[in-house]
């Protein structure tokens, strides 16, 4: 064991895993997951400060970040973004104890960063017991023996007596009614629902508890410790240059030949739909989803080809790297050719969350490419802390466009004819799928009060019945008006409701 102070992680641990009990059993997600989040950056504060580790100031983003997509689950009603935000969270706190005291993640390769959040979640439960087991085998035998033989006495005497109460009780039951009703309702057992109460809090303290302590001995660990993800194995250069960039050409070719046969109809957009006979559903659709999927692929091919590739001088380190330029310039262009066809289907039919999470996907894909591109030419270790951001930013930008409000404007929009093409309104009348709107979680009622203002009075009344059925909901529920589940965009809805429809506010 190389901590110093392993019984004060252990108590650290357990505060933590009293606090997540305290935070989450029973609760919906609000205020409790960026409290949980600052306990647990003051708990690694802490073990910091005892175990006297130093930390990488190149890594101190990490717990800004943290705060940032833990407050973002109070802010964004979304179950998909608050299960993308708990996901982000999640996982920049494996990265947290796997480089906190360590190295620069920008130092990290690619693989190791990848599994980093699993290593630190695996080693993290195996420091836990060593901990549990360094407390109980060293601190607990630092008790004097007078005192541990005192406890055994105690134990025994109390084991002999139960046989001798087992006999007496009864007896006295039968002298004495008050006593006997007194035992009656002991008897009755109902304290042991307290104590399976109790036993149920105990099987999340305990094992979150040990895990956090584990996860803060795992985070200050000794720089002089091996770390499975800092070994910088690499995969073996199996393949050949010459086989490499053959491939990697040929696939260029199609590119080219994909891209000049088809250009007028990649970007022609809407002039191009009438003369080739295709509708606006078939020509979104027909494309977008495959070319997605195509850059993905090439781009995985091309790390696989970077890392197993043999360059054995100068000039074929240069080849494979302008071959690999050139691959991914033109997958960046039938990105860009999915990204429109997507852009014109929404145009058409409407926003949702499935397509504007796809969009928002395309538009960090497409930086990615960019940025493999340069680090092929220059630092290619900065790969990893590229698929870093751009992870992160997709999540960020979810979390700053608030999607459900974000639909709801783009279709009110789209409705009132200001973003439908003019040239196809004869082709597709203006409509709105209210039912699918009102589905939308509560970042979405502001937006809805506009709509339902600015509608004609059929889809008005729809949208003004589901908003009093929500209402309606929200007063029946007790769950989300516990503290700990204080919700910003649950909260302002709820008093928007009340004030449109009860004329008044609850505090």
């Amino acid at each position: 064991m190389t901590q110093r102070y392993p019984s004060r992680l252990l108590i650290a641990g357990l505060f933590l895993g009293l606090a997540f009990d305290v935070l989450f059993t029973g609760k919906m997600l609000g205020l409790s997951v960026p409290l949980f989040a600052l306990l647990l950056l003051a708990g690694l504060g802490l073990a910091v400060r005892w175990e006297g580790a130093q930390v990488f100031r190149a890594n101190l983003w990490l717990p800004a970040a943290l705060l940032f997509f833990a407050g973002m689950v109070l802010l964004r009603a979304s179950v998909l973004l608050t299960s993308l935000n708990v996901c982000t969270a999640l996982v920049l706190c494996g990265l947290l104890a796997f480089s906190l005291t360590q190295d620069s993640l920008a130092r990290r390769s690619l693989p190791a960063l990848l599994f980093a959040p699993l290593e630190a979640l695996l080693l993290s439960m195996e420091r836990g017991g060593r901990v549990t087991a360094h407390v109980v085998r060293h601190d607990l035998q630092g008790v004097p023996r007078p005192s541990r033989q005192r406890a055994s006495s105690i134990l025994k005497g109390l084991l002999l007596a139960v046989p001798v109460l087992l006999v007496f009780v009864p007896l006295l039951a039968s002298a004495d009614v008050i006593f006997a009703e007194m035992v009656e309702r002991v008897l009755e057992l109902e304290f042991l629902a307290d104590l399976l109460d109790w036993a149920s809090h105990g099987l999340v303290v305990l094992p979150i508890g040990l895990l956090a302590a584990g996860g803060l001995a795992y985070a200050v660990r000794s720089r002089q410790e091996p770390s499975p993800g800092s070994s910088g194995a690499r995969l073996p250069r199996l393949l050949g240059f010459t086989e490499a960039t053959v491939l990697m050409n040929t696939m260029n070719a199609l590119f080219l030949l994909f891209v000049g046969v088809q250009l007028p109809y990649l970007f022609g957009g809407r002039l191009n739909i009438t003369p080739s006979g295709f509708t606006y559903a078939e020509y979104a659709r027909r494309g977008f989803g495959e070319l997605v999927t195509v850059a993905v692929a090439t781009l995985g091919l091309l790390l696989v080809l970077q890392a197993m590739t043999r360059r054995e001088s100068p000039r074929q380190e240069r080849a494979f790297n302008l071959s690999a330029t050139l691959l991914l310039g033109l997958t960046c262009v039938m990105l860009a050719s999915a990204f429109k066809r997507l852009l014109l289907y929404e145009t058409a039919y409407g926003f949702t969350q499935l397509r504007l999470y796809v969009h928002v996907f395309m538009a960090w894909l497409g930086i990615l490419l960019a940025w493999f591109a340069l680090t092929l030419w220059r630092r290619p270790q900065r790969l990893a802390l590229g698929v870093l951001i751009v992870a992160l930013g997709f999540t960020g930008t979810l979390d700053l466009l608030n999607p459900d409000a974000f639909i709801v404007r783009q279709n009110m929009q789209r409705y009132q004819g200001t973003i439908l093409p003019t040239s196809s309104t004869s082709l597709y009348a203006r409509q709105i799928d209210v039912g699918y709107l009102t589905s939308l979680s509560e970042d979405a009622v502001p937006a809805l009060f506009a709509l339902a203002e600015q509608s004609p009075v059929a889809t008005r009344r729809l949208i003004e019945e589901d908003l009093q059925q929500r209402l309606v909901t929200m007063e029946e529920s007790t769950s989300w008006r516990r503290w700990q589940s204080f919700h910003v965009s649950r909260s302002r809805a709820y008093q928007l409701l009340l004030q449109r429809y009860k004329g008044g506010s609850h505090g």
